[in-house]
């Protein structure tokens, strides 16, 4: 007949203890030194069991939970807990650490006296360690997000989740939080809303596509975006990239804009060949008839200036339409004044504007490339004759200044460009123009930097004052 066994029997606990596939152990109370062990143990923690047996807690637990095992020794005795559950670090008999899940209670006597501490543990290292490695991965991850060039975007039902800080810079957010739980489509200019919609973005990828965003300040930038299907906090999501194209493709205007500029000077050059060919023929017999007819001189010599204007005209079209080698001479700036002018006079009478020149005497030369300082002193003049929608004068004013500079100022009395713009003028693509490429006074900067000068612009509601320094020697 088999033994009947009661729960309890002394050999149920042994049993169980001997068997079990977790670390068990008996602690004494006072001591803290193993009194009984289990395989399980001396399997995990690499040790024989007599090894064990002469080795205290202290000695296989890692120094750094001695603190939190004083607080559980603490709670344990006094009552206040029965029984303690933490993970903690244990060092193998070959020193490296090991992971587990400890669980510890204190068995006490009928009288309540304290008899020993009775510990579970379990290895969980191959647990820590792959939690340790996803959240490397994790922070890996939020590293490259977070660093990364291009704005991302964390979307779940078309409703923001995530942005990191280039998106925040992109969109012209302060905070990361002004984005979250918002609709994606606050952002996307309603132009493009329906597209977006059409996108099945949580089965597939998409795109690389171009969109409009629509920045806090109200300004729309041209972006370029794909999305990604994802999961974030467990959950589907969409993981979207976006890369800020506007200067990519005010860059791709311009240079369709410059390919249409080269046409027109090379159709410029055209007419002007064109056009000098007959007005020498007029020119020569005009000449002759002014030679047999006597009377009426003064409409002959109006006639002639302008056939001679006409002519230096064309002569200019013909030098700013013709690529040149960048090529530094000796050339006088008064000179160089004039031809300009002559070029913009129909341009300032129709605006019922006087170009008055005051220019000192004697001025010395200047090494330039004249062609491009012409562009400089075109452009400037241009704009003052713009900004002057009412008429009015441009002070043209050239002198030395200290030992071996010029300086030229150009003052217009427009309206001026407003305090808080100011300082942005120069910068590529900027511009206080509805028709302006930003790049004018860009370009004028660059060709004086190229000739060891300067510019300086000064300007408020009265007109706007333009001053050239360049070096001679």
């Amino acid at each position: 007949m088999l033994e009947k066994i009661t729960f309890d029997h002394p050999q149920l606990f042994i049993q169980a203890f001997e068997n079990s596939a977790i670390g068990m152990a008996l602690i004494a109370v006072n001591s803290g030194k193993f009194i009984k062990v289990n395989p399980a143990l001396c399997n995990i923690l690499g040790y024989e069991e007599h090894e064990l047996l002469d080795l205290l807690i202290t000695d296989i637990t890692h120094p750094d939970e001695n603190e939190q095992d004083l607080q559980i020794v603490h709670l344990l005795l006094e009552g206040i807990e029965h029984s303690c559950h933490s993970e903690r670090r244990y060092i193998h008999k070959d020193t490296h650490e090991i992971w587990g899940l400890m669980s510890v209670s204190l068995v006490r006597d009928k009288d309540g006296n304290p008899l020993y501490y009775i510990s579970q543990i379990q290895d969980i290292t191959k647990r820590k360690l792959t939690e340790e490695r996803f959240r490397e991965g994790e922070d890996r991850y939020h590293r490259i997000v977070e660093e990364s060039p291009d704005g991302v975007i964390i979307l779940k039902d078309e409703r923001c989740l995530f942005i990191n800080q280039t998106g925040v810079e992109m969109l012209g957010l302060k905070k990361k939080r002004e984005i979250v739980g918002r609709p994606i489509y606050d952002f996307i200019h309603p132009g493009d809303h329906n597209r977006f919609k059409q996108r099945e973005m949580n089965k597939e990828s998409v795109g690389p596509i171009e969109k409009r965003f629509i920045r806090m300040d109200g300004e729309v930038i041209d972006v370029e975006l794909k999305t990604i299907p994802t999961i974030y906090q467990d959950r589907p999501a969409i993981h979207m990239i976006i890369r800020d194209i506007s200067e990519q493709k005010q860059t791709k205007n311009l240079i369709i804009n410059s390919e249409k500029l080269t046409i027109a000077g090379q159709l410029a050059a055209g007419i002007a060949h064109e056009v000098r060919n007959p007005l020498t023929a007029i020119k020569g017999f005009f000449q002759m008839m002014e030679n047999d007819l006597k009377e009426n001189k003064m409409y002959f010599d109006v006639i002639s200036s302008e056939i001679n204007r006409i002519e230096t005209i064309l002569n200019e079209l013909l030098v700013l339409a013709r690529p040149q080698e960048v090529k530094f001479e000796k050339k006088n700036i008064e000179v160089i004044i004039n031809h300009v002018i002559t070029l913009l006079k129909t341009q300032s009478n129709l605006n019922s504007i006087e170009i008055i020149m005051s220019i000192e005497p004697n001025l010395p030369l200047i090494n330039c490339n004249e062609n491009q300082l012409k562009q400089v002193f075109i452009n400037f003049l241009k704009n003052a004759i713009e900004a002057m929608t009412q008429g009015g004068s441009i002070m043209i004013d050239i002198r030395k200044q200290y030992a071996d500079r010029l300086v030229i100022r150009i003052i217009d009395q427009g309206s001026g460009i407003p305090i808080h713009l100011l300082n942005k003028i120069g910068e590529p693509f900027f511009t206080t123009k509805e028709q302006g490429t930003g790049l004018g006074i860009m370009i004028c900067k660059n060709i004086i930097d190229e000739h060891q000068g300067e510019i300086n612009i000064d300007s408020s509601s009265n007109g706007t004052k333009v001053e050239i320094c360049l070096p001679f020697s």
